[in-house]
């Protein structure tokens, strides 16, 4: 099954519409509504806030105009508000827009994170976020493509996507009921990461990896301790987070 979606006009300015049909896979965070808050981890959301904003972009926000995208409940476009970003959260599921939007109180936009150029405009943030999104869409490095296209030259752009390495144990555990998301679920790695902002125009300055086992031990204090310590063993971790700087025009 497959929509062509056309976002409707708000508040805060018109929306584009949709250049290709959208399938049912990728709005799978759309269609759980409230179970979305209940399956989330608390612990895993707010150690990804804290490298992907408090980390990564320290220093770099305060006044900066911020793309969050796929914002999901807005964890971190909240983050960025709270750094001092100007923030537009985006994301295909019109719920989640207006969730995000009541909830920070940003700016917030049905957009395709596959052409988001075609509904902000070339060059037009100094930051974009982006936390488990990218595997969420059919084309992940299409995503990574469309996220380098707004923003703007000596910008950043800072992302985390699952490891490939771990998709056949998350995949099992959908099979087995374990966990309700049932959209696309393209997982990366840092090679393919690192090839694919590079082939954009953006140099990788930072590389962390998160949870060297499933979060869902509740081993907090252990996870984290690894995740400061282990950093050699980054590629064995579930999560890859990388800051990538957009090239400047000479």
């Amino acid at each position: 099954m497959v929509f062509a979606l056309a976002p409707p006009t708000s508040s805060r300015g018109p929306a584009a519409r949709m250049t290709r049909e959208i399938s049912a896979k990728e709005l799978c965070h759309e269609r759980l509504g409230e179970d979305f808050a209940r399956a989330l981890s608390r612990y895993d959301t707010t150690r990804r806030v804290e490298v992907l904003v408090e980390d990564f972009l320290a220093g770099k926000t305060a006044g900066a105009r911020a793309l969050d995208v796929g914002c999901g409940l807005g964890f971190f476009s909240e983050a960025l508000v709270k750094a001092g970003a100007r923030v537009t959260a985006c994301d295909l599921g019109a719920n989640l827009v207006e969730t995000t939007r009541q909830r920070v109180g940003c700016e917030a936009r049905v957009a395709d994170a596959l052409a988001l150029e075609d509904t902000f405009g070339r060059d037009s943030f100094d930051v974009v976020v982006s936390s488990e999104c990218i595997e969420h869409t059919p084309d992940p490095r299409r995503a990574l493509r469309s996220m380098s296209a707004v923003l703007r030259p000596g910008g950043w752009l800072s992302v985390s996507t699952p490891n490939r390495l771990w998709y056949p144990v998350v995949r099992a555990a959908t099979v087995l009921r374990l966990r309700p998301f049932d959209g696309f679920e393209n997982f990366s790695t840092w090679s393919g990461l690192r090839e694919t902002l590079e082939s954009s125009g953006l140099r990788v300055e930072r590389e962390y990896g998160l949870h060297l086992y499933p979060f869902q031990l509740r081993l907090s204090g252990l996870s984290r301790w690894c995740d400061r310590n282990l950093q050699v063993l980054r590629g064995c971790m579930i999560n890859l987070c990388v800051l990538a700087r957009k090239d400047a025009r000479p």
